[in-house]
């Protein structure tokens, strides 16, 4: 009995010891586009807030096999937030409620967004990036709160508030922005 409990409290501080060395700063990569304000996340997932609303439509399975009210594959999806200095620009799908707001015959409903951040702020925390900043939509209608976690391993959870919508996550990867290749 000794010996199982020994080998149990082995494996337990093991596997917290290995968990503290994945640190955001190891990934030089990583660290200069945060430093210098210039990465993109594309999402892989979506997950939105779970109302008996949004559930009840998601799993009627309108969106293809493997998708449910807590998980939606982005995957072939154009999606993207990218930073770049104090800029934003943002193309993400919503799935969820709109609790007010919205124009009739838009055939936007997603998150748009293309203009300046404010309270843009950056931390680390548990090993990864925490980034915070607000933006408007395109129109200038809905404020929107972003957090976006960053791992060293390059990939990417973010979460949005709405002053108009219910909350979304999303998960993905980072990379640094690409330049447009100049026309010779």
């Amino acid at each position: 009995m000794k010996t199982l409990v020994f080998t149990m409290l082995t494996l337990v501080l093991i596997s917290c010891g290995s968990a503290s060395q994945a640190d955001a700063t190891s990934n030089p990569e990583l660290n200069d586009w945060v430093n210098n304000r210039n990465f993109t996340v594309e999402s892989n997932f979506a997950m939105p807030m779970a109302t008996t609303a949004v559930n009840a439509v998601l799993n009627t399975g309108i969106l293809g096999p493997g998708n449910t009210g807590a998980q939606i594959s982005l995957i072939g999806n154009s999606n993207h937030l990218t930073i770049k200095g104090d800029s934003i620009s943002a193309n993400l799908p919503f799935f969820g409620e709109r609790r007010m707001g919205g124009g009739y015959g838009t055939r936007d409903n997603g998150i748009t967004i293309d203009g300046l951040m404010k309270n843009y702020s950056v931390e680390t925390k548990r090993g990864m990036y925490i980034i915070r900043f607000s933006a408007n939509d395109t129109q200038g209608n809905e404020a929107y709160d972003f957090v976006v976690n960053l791992s060293p391993g390059l990939s990417a959870n973010m979460s949005v508030n709405s002053t108009q919508r219910t909350n979304m996550q999303y998960r993905g990867t980072v990379e640094a922005v690409q330049e447009p290749e100049a026309d010779l």
